[in-house]
């Protein structure tokens, strides 16, 4: 059977679907972007690219999917633009709709698409808790320029790693694009523990590389978060800015934390805000995380 997937978007979006592709009776043609091709040439062998958002790419693109006949395609992006590509396609297609999108994280959305067809193996079977690491702790401290309302105060991240140091002892390679290297450099200097800075310095198959060795992810609602959880490897996403609710990272072996005082309701914003506001991260800590991940931590 001929498969196709669409996921386009930002490299944390596309590196969140990988559960689902990896666990596909048929393996499928991703329909993505140039970052999602630089992310998945290491995994897959067939590509549609989108090269950029313009309707005669767009045109083309599908041109594409209809002499390629497809049996099924799933969109995971669900736009508009994904919907028009998907709708003169020829193919059965399926996306988000009729699901109760609000109550779903983005990987039960994915799945719930994913598993109107029975195409799919065991998730968790395919896609299971990475056994081997080197010693080495990951943290991505930043965010993208735009998303600054990600950042913690360097101070909470000064605590972080005062709290990882003493506990685990391990080197620190803090990740990230080149935009943060400024960030990370001002934290970095600060602390007196082993540790590289990597960001703006690896491709997409050098940092999946990296994290997928990692001891432990720590790291802000980003793509570093999805990469790491989704190869299998122990992770702490940090939130505050955006919803932990919809965008946690996948699996048992990560977890989520926030500052317990600010959300008194263990709620998130109803909208994510890219307002700076360090207030919200006054009193996050990662001590309960590391217990929640106790077991996946045992050297």
């Amino acid at each position: 059977m001929k498969i196709a997937v669409i996921r386009f978007s930002a490299l944390g979006d596309i590196a969140s679907i990988r559960p689902i592709v990896n666990s596909m009776k048929f393996k499928p043609t991703l329909i993505t972007s140039k970052v999602g091709y630089e992310y998945y040439k290491d995994e897959f062998d067939d590509f549609i690219i989108l090269e950029n958002k313009k309707i005669l790419t767009v045109f083309k693109l599908v041109m594409q999917l209809r002499k390629r006949k497809f049996d099924v395609i799933f969109d995971f992006q669900c736009n508009d633009r994904s919907r028009l590509i998907t709708k003169f396609s020829n193919s059965e297609v399926f996306d988000n709709k009729g699901l109760d999108i609000p109550s779903m994280t983005n990987f039960e959305i994915f799945y719930n698409i994913a598993n109107r067809k029975d195409l799919l193996k065991n998730v968790d079977e395919q896609n299971s808790f990475k056994n081997s690491f080197d010693n080495y702790i990951v943290l991505n401290c930043g965010s993208s320029l735009q998303w600054q309302s990600k950042r913690l105060p360097e101070e909470k991240w000064l605590e972080i790693i005062e709290l990882l140091a003493k506990k685990y002892n391990m080197p620190f390679y803090f990740v990230g694009d080149s935009s943060e290297v400024k960030y990370l450099e001002s934290i970095a200097k600060k602390i007196d523990y082993e540790y590289k800075i990597l960001a703006g310095k690896t491709s997409l198959t050098q940092l999946k590389e990296i994290v997928s060795n990692a001891y432990l992810t720590v790291t802000t609602d980003s793509a570093a978060m999805h990469i790491s959880a989704t190869l299998g490897r122990p992770t702490i996403g940090l939130f505050g800015a955006t919803n932990w609710q919809r965008s946690k990272p996948y699996g048992k072996w990560s977890t989520v934390t926030y500052d317990k005082k600010y959300f008194k309701d263990n709620e998130p914003l109803s909208i994510n805000t890219k307002e700076i506001n360090p207030f919200m991260y006054e009193n996050i800590s990662i001590e309960d995380s590391l217990l929640e991940l106790e077991n996946f931590l045992k050297v």
